[in-house]
């Protein structure tokens, strides 16, 4: 995972716009929880060269009165012997556990990023619209001055337009601002330092025609955890059992300053064995295998809680692309159609001016309705790639 992130590092960003590619390839150099999940993965690593290290020797030096006066003697403990092979298979089901939580950790970063991109689009796409949308009411005002110059229409309808344009006003200044925070929530998100956000090049209807949603194979990463774990609670306990053997330290040596045998020093080859009198270390096994059981179980349960929660967001996936579709092909289409018969009916004297501000209204219902099915199936995509462990 980490090296194909590197690889991406290395690819320039776009020129046409900030894409989601170039967005999330700026997220991985600016954002610190890269750095942290490296950081870990490389913590993990240290503590597999750390659980095969040899234990160094002691070394002590004394003077006694009686003879021999003089000691050195060098323990070197062998315990190591026994605890090591097991430590280090420990220490590397560790090392996968922090692989699972550098994944979820950018997953998560992934699935922040790709909220945050899509939002800026909706908020453009809904301020694109507020502004087309103002150009219809300034139309309708035009057509409605020249029918009451001509005296086919109250004062009353031209003030009714009016107030609409003006109304019209409101949402796209009230839009504009909401482009602005967007923009600046995905500058958050990204880490961007580089002055001013360029501006997005995307779609809104990325992926919406790719067709059924398929399952994924491979293992979730909330699943893949949860063996991990198991795992280092299964080792921990051939550790502590090992750990409880009393196993014999070396000791060697030499004495001198013999009054009885002047000039001459002695060599010491011992060993020394811990004595396991008040305990035998079984109050630790039974911890690491209550630890170990407890573990286990918690794969099955993290198992039924992921296949649950991936299909919940499969289905939400395919039920907001449907109705982004429907929106998108049926929707907006007819409320388009409607509110261009009631322009042309107004313009020719044929209806009042209360169906056409109906149909104007009903079109910019239909059409932000669109754009909100739109950004909530980038939103549900967004979610089960987190789940899945997927990034952008």
């Amino acid at each position: 995972m980490l090296l194909l992130l590197a690889a991406s590092l290395l690819q320039a960003p776009a020129d046409s716009g900030l894409t989601l590619a170039s967005a999330w390839r700026t997220a991985l150099r600016q954002r610190g929880a890269v750095l942290s999940a490296s950081a870990t993965m490389a913590e993990a690593g240290a503590q597999i060269r750390l659980a095969g290290q040899v234990p160094n020797p002691t070394a002590s030096l004394s003077y006694t009165g009686a003879a021999p006066r003089g000691h050195f003697i060098v323990e070197q403990p062998l315990s190591w012997m026994l605890v090591n092979g097991p430590a280090k298979d420990a220490a590397r089901a560790a090392l996968s556990r922090s692989a699972v939580d550098s994944t979820l950790v950018l997953a998560r970063l992934g699935a922040d990023v790709s909220h945050a991109f899509y939002a800026v689009l909706g908020h453009e796409a809904r301020y694109r619209l507020m502004l087309d949308q103002q150009q219809v009411a300034d139309s309708v005002s035009g057509i409605a001055r020249r029918r009451y110059r001509a005296g086919d229409i109250a004062l009353l309808e031209v003030e009714q337009v009016e107030l609409e344009s003006r109304l019209q006003q409101q949402f796209v200044s009230a839009e504009a601002d909401e482009l602005a925070v967007a923009r600046g929530e995905l500058a958050a998100v990204i880490g961007w330092v580089g002055g001013s956000l360029p501006p997005t090049a995307g779609d809104l209807a990325d992926g919406l025609d790719a067709g059924e949603v398929e399952p994924e194979a491979g293992t979730p990463p909330a699943v893949a955890g949860a063996q991990a774990d198991s795992s280092l609670a299964a080792l921990s306990v051939s550790v502590a059992e090992r750990d409880r053997i009393p196993f014999p330290s070396l000791q060697v040596g030499t004495e001198w300053n013999d009054p009885a045998d002047p000039g001459h020093a002695f060599g010491v080859v011992g060993i020394s064995i811990p004595v396991p009198l008040w305990n035998w270390g079984g109050s630790q096994v039974a911890v690491a295998r209550a630890r170990a059981a407890s573990a286990a179980a918690s794969v099955t349960e993290a198992r039924l809680d992921a296949q649950q929660a991936v299909n919940g967001a499969r289905i939400r996936l395919t039920g907001q692309a449907s109705r982004a579709r429907f929106a998108r092909d049926s929707l907006v289409p007819a409320a388009a159609s409607l509110r261009q018969r009631a322009l042309t009916a107004y313009r020719s004297g044929e209806t009042g001016v209360i169906p056409v501000l109906e149909a104007i209204r009903r079109e910019r219902e239909v059409q932000l309705a669109e754009v909100d099915a739109l950004v909530a199936f980038h939103e549900a995509a967004a979610a089960l790639d987190e789940l899945l462990g997927k990034t952008p």
